[in-house]
């Protein structure tokens, strides 16, 4: 009786294996490997390739994941954390506690915190002991308002695969991972190019719809548009006129379907606040800098491609959103601030201090086919006042290498917060600066204090007291100054189905996200 199920179960995986994959523009990626994640691309197959403890529905509310259940003890100082029986890694081996405490170890050491600090959170738990094959206790000094953040930002992997050397950017299971999700690596993966199947032996709660995905590496297609038209794509991010020109029906002919969704991120100028750095170790000139912001170039672009000028570092999306009011940038203020900070115009048309240096700051930026970016544009508006500003161009990983190692002023890109504020801790604090996560270089006790209180504070309306003080005080410092709200514009082919978007914009990271697309005639 069991041989025709068999047969049945292999010819529909074969069936399967021979559809057309889901194919997914994606501006580049470092790396398949949890461990080192450090752009947001990087999660976008990582999502489909290994299950998080826990994850979270498209509400923003977590779910378990790898997780059967946890219990809270003791007032939140004890996590106690049941993992599903019968989970395999995809190489056949179980899934076992030893494995969670093994990348909790992992996220602690230097040489992974100083490439990807971002998830802090898990890092930082006080100890995890392994109580069981499927058990683990988290021991906590004090309860921790972020605990259900710092598990859905724990992505356990196989201890056998995963051990560290001293150059864990070059261990080549960062491109041949032994995951844990519905869809596992097929051939040889690449930072611009990978395709991945369903593995039939997942036992796990968020199973993949689609046989197969192929990420591409898209950032130097001239025209995404006709790209997605000649079915070499499914799904792309792009411009807003191509966005507008499908939307309104003037292109694509209804082969295209145009989404737009709020995200939980922004464009911004990140600047170098050491004083043995950067003339941008003066505060005074770091707000001369943010009255330069040339906002009313990004308001004029908004009349016809909505986008939403940032007021406070977390996003209307973030519960811990600071919606007070900001005045706009004045150039006359900047010349203000400049004066009354000693810094006097030349017979070179540059702004000297009292010990003669010019004003002049070196600004990093992605490279872009456009010409007039918004580094541009801002060093357009500095020379107004007596400030150079070169912008430089460079690709997006030697940029923020530049940041990472404080080289340059100021560094121009995106940033993508999360769910819980706490997150964001490492761009801030002196724990981020010895990580290099904290690539301002921004040192105030008085931040690390409110993160450090915000961690551990549980009630969510007292928690967002503190960061909106802290929101309060970026604010004022401006060791990042905010541009714009990312506003997601997609296009994709009118056969795919299940497309959704998360709280925080994003099409991964939950379920069902990317686990739940389809194609169909």
């Amino acid at each position: 009786m069991r041989w025709p199920s068999l047969l049945l179960i292999t010819c529909l995986f074969c069936g399967l294996g021979a559809a057309e994959p889901i194919r997914v523009a994606v501006d580049g990626w470092t790396t398949l490997n949890p461990l080192l994640m450090t752009r947001d691309t990087d999660g976008e197959a990582v999502d489909l390739v290994f299950d998080r403890l826990v994850t979270m529905d498209a509400e923003g509310t977590f779910i378990p994941g790898l997780l059967q259940g946890w219990t809270v003890l003791k007032g939140g100082r004890e996590v106690v954390l049941d993992l599903r029986p019968g989970m395999t890694w995809q190489d056949g081996t179980p899934i076992e506690a030893e494995d969670l405490v093994f990348t909790w170890k992992s996220l602690r050491m230097p040489q992974i915190r100083a490439i990807a600090d971002t998830a802090g959170g898990v890092a930082s738990l006080d100890s995890l002991v392994a109580e069981g094959p499927l058990r683990v206790r988290i021991h906590l000094s004090r309860a921790r308002g972020t605990l259900l953040s710092d598990l859905y930002n724990f992505i356990p992997v196989p201890r056998r695969h995963y051990q560290l050397g001293a150059k864990p950017q070059s261990a080549p299971v960062n491109f041949q991972p032994v995951g844990s999700g519905p869809y596992r690596i097929v051939g040889r993966a690449t930072t611009t190019h990978l395709r991945l199947e369903l593995w039939p032996g997942y036992k796990g709660a968020h199973p993949g719809t689609w046989p197969a995905f192929e990420f591409m590496d898209s950032s130097n297609e001239k025209n995404l548009t006709q790209a997605l038209l000649d079915h070499r794509y499914h799904y792309a991010l792009v411009g807003g006129l191509p966005h507008y020109l499908v939307r309104k029906g003037a292109r694509a002919g209804g082969r295209l379907q145009a989404y737009s969704v709020p995200q939980a991120a922004f464009g911004a100028f990140f600047l170098n606040c050491d004083p043995k750095l950067s003339l941008l170790g003066d505060p005074a000139l770091r707000h001369a800098l943010a009255e330069l912001v040339p906002w009313q170039e990004l308001a004029r672009a908004r009349r016809f491609f909505p986008a939403r000028l940032a007021s406070a570092f977390w996003p209307p999306e973030n519960w811990a959103h600071d919606d007070t009011p900001r005045p706009l940038p004045q150039s006359g203020r900047a010349v203000a601030i400049l004066e009354a900070a000693g810094w006097r115009l030349g017979k070179d048309g540059l702004r000297h201090d009292d010990r003669g240096r010019p004003l002049s700051l070196v600004a990093y930026e992605q490279v872009t086919s456009i010409r007039r970016s918004t580094a541009q544009l801002l060093s357009e508006e500095a020379a107004k006042v007596g400030m150079h500003i070169e912008v430089r161009r460079l690709p997006f990983e030697s940029l923020t290498e530049k940041s990472m190692n404080h080289d340059g002023d100021i560094w121009s890109y995106g940033w993508t917060t999360s769910l819980d504020p706490d997150v964001d801790a490492p761009l801030f604090t002196s724990e981020g600066y010895r990580t290099k996560a904290n690539v301002s270089s921004y040192l105030n006790p008085e931040v690390d204090r409110l993160f450090e209180e915000g961690r551990y504070t549980l009630d969510r309306v007292s928690r967002r007291k503190i960061y909106l003080k802290l929101s309060e005080i970026i604010w004022r410092d401006k060791p990042v100054i905010p541009l714009n709200y990312i506003l997601v514009r997609v296009l994709a082919d009118a056969r795919l189905r299940g497309v959704s978007f998360n709280v925080l914009g994003q099409a991964y990271g939950f379920w069902p996200g990317k686990r739940g697309w389809k194609l169909v005639e």
